[in-house]
């Protein structure tokens, strides 16, 4: 019989501990079986997070077979876990309230085929007994349906519900029901209702700013900032349609429309991923800033392996989604293998690109775009050393608390560090470098000009707003830049600009010859 006889107590403790850990809530109905035995969520009282009911735990058997010894169920507060169960004199943990158990007086008739909850148990920190925090609900079910007695939550915290079967041939599925006050939203979810509603008026006041300046330089825009723009309005309507999907879920549930909005939002988080690599692969390349456009083979090229990564993308989001969570099959590795793959590619393109098209800059003593380039590179540092430095002070956090506090604060947290966090990052890095990139007075001259071979220490101070520093005429120069400082060509000695400018023409021809094909 399945009563875990012959375990020791601290076996018995730690798997229970990091089994309840693994089974952390992502969704307001869970699925109990004879494989995963033990789910648990966190939730709200009424008090802490209003609603329109009272909060509580159903449990609804769907499957059943053998229900003549039927499953024992325990619904109770994971703080209370050491109240369930007796260690014996045997020197093993009993939980079934059994024969056995009724003849050696851990429990009573009255409490057959239920746990046995001890009201009391010693602990040994403190040298005292101490009482169960909230109640411990338990019953023995041998028939398909709902139960006829809800678990009502009247302290905020997280909970589990246990369910064992009686006989090793008895094989069951049961739905638990983690019911909030305020919806059906998980209690580890509804904080992102809020987080992503701010993130998405965030990019609304982020792309009107860049809409403003990209009409106002309407005349004066390059290719690369068209681009900017048509990905922030992309990226705006991700963000509403995320906050719009945890709306739904809280009001509907998880119903077969909701699931149908989920494979929508995989569909858009796999372009917002493949795009982002698309857009840095091109600047890697130069793309706008070095040279005005990509010879047509290469530009082709990163877009079919881009329209490739998508389609990979894809294909993995939604069999990731419609896959048994429980099956132990291996089709899921069909398409993360390939994906995994064209992944590697790109950052391998964009270092290289980003590579090759340094060392250029920095051969030809183009310091200006040279500079640009490495701000790019800052940022990417940047993004990254914050994203590992909230894990570190995540994990920090985590150190400082025993398990049992672990397990019962963690999932207020968790999304913020694994979920909301990095989508934070995101948004101000592609910001910060839109801003960098946004259409100005002077950026289109940047983009159609060749800068001379400057020397990097007598260089004057450039940027992309600063007017005096590019000159919109050629007697500006003798103001701000001394002759002595400018390295002339051959033809043009007695010139003293520091820019030559071309016509459309033959910059494409330049930018054309000079793209970086090979890569």
């Amino acid at each position: 019989m399945k009563y875990f006889a012959g375990f020791r107590m601290s076996v018995v403790r730690i798997l229970a501990i990091f089994g309840l850990l693994l089974n952390i809530c992502v969704a307001n109905k869970m699925t109990l079986s004879g494989k995963d035995d033990q789910v648990c969520s966190g939730m709200y009282s009424k008090k802490d997070h209003g609603g329109k009911t009272d909060p509580f735990i159903s449990f609804n058997m769907k499957k059943l077979t053998n229900g003549d010894p039927g499953v024992v169920v325990a619904i109770f507060d994971f703080q209370d876990y050491e109240h369930l169960g007796v260690y014996t004199e045997e020197g093993f943990y009993h939980y079934i309230c059994d024969e056995y158990a009724i003849r050696k007086g851990y429990c009573k008739e009255e409490n057959r085929d239920q746990f046995i909850v001890q009201d009391k148990v010693y602990d040994p920190s403190t040298g005292t007994n101490k009482t169960s925090a909230n109640k411990i609900m338990s019953f023995s079910q041998n028939k398909e349906g709902l139960h006829d007695f809800n678990y009502l939550v009247t302290k905020t915290g997280y909970y589990c519900v246990w369910g064992v079967t009686k006989s090793d041939s008895t094989k069951f599925q049961a739905v638990a029901n983690f019911r909030n006050a305020y919806g059906h939203l998980a209690a580890s979810e509804i904080n992102k209702l809020p987080l992503y509603g701010l993130l998405a008026i965030g990019y609304v006041v982020a792309m009107a700013l860049y809409s403003f300046a990209f009409w106002r330089h309407k005349h004066e825009l390059l290719p690369l900032q068209k681009y900017l723009l048509a990905f922030f309005v992309f990226l705006t309507a991700e963000a509403i349609f995320v906050w719009a999907y945890y709306n739904i879920q809280n009001e509907k549930g998880d119903s077969a429309g909701v699931k149908v909005y989920m494979v929508f939002l995989s569909i858009l988080t796999a372009g917002k991923i493949t795009f982002s690599f698309f857009l840095l692969l091109l600047i890697a390349l130069g793309y706008g800033i070095v040279y005005p456009k990509l010879n047509k083979t290469l530009m082709r090229r990163c877009q079919i392996f881009a329209f490739l990564n998508f389609a990979l993308a894809v294909a993995f989001l939604i069999q990731s989604y419609l896959e048994d969570p429980e099956s132990t099959s291996l089709m899921i590795l069909i398409t993360l293998i390939p994906v995994s793959i064209t992944m590697f590619v790109f950052y391998f393109m964009i270092l290289k690109s980003m590579t090759n098209t340094v060392h250029y800059l920095r051969d030809q003593r183009q310091v200006v775009k040279l500079g640009m380039y490495k701000k790019l590179l800052t940022i990417i540092y940047a993004s990254l050393l914050i994203v590992l430095a909230g894990l570190v002070i995540s994990s920090f956090v985590f150190l400082g608390m025993n398990t049992i506090d672990m397990i019962e604060q963690h999932w207020r947290t968790r999304f913020f560090f694994t979920d909301f966090w990095p989508t934070l990052v995101y948004f101000g890095v592609f910001v910060i470098f839109a801003f960098i990139w946004r259409p100005t007075d002077t950026s289109y001259m940047l983009a159609c000009s060749q800068q001379l071979p400057t020397d990097p220490e007598n260089v004057a101070d450039f940027d992309l707003d600063d007017l005096q520093s590019m000159g919109e005429l050629d007697n500006e120069f003798d103001d701000t830049i001394r002759d002595e400082d400018i390295n002339f060509t051959d033809d043009e000695e007695n010139q003293p600009q520091q820019e030559v400018h071309h016509d459309d023409d033959a910059h494409n021809k330049d930018g054309n010859k000079n793209s970086p094909e090979s890569t």
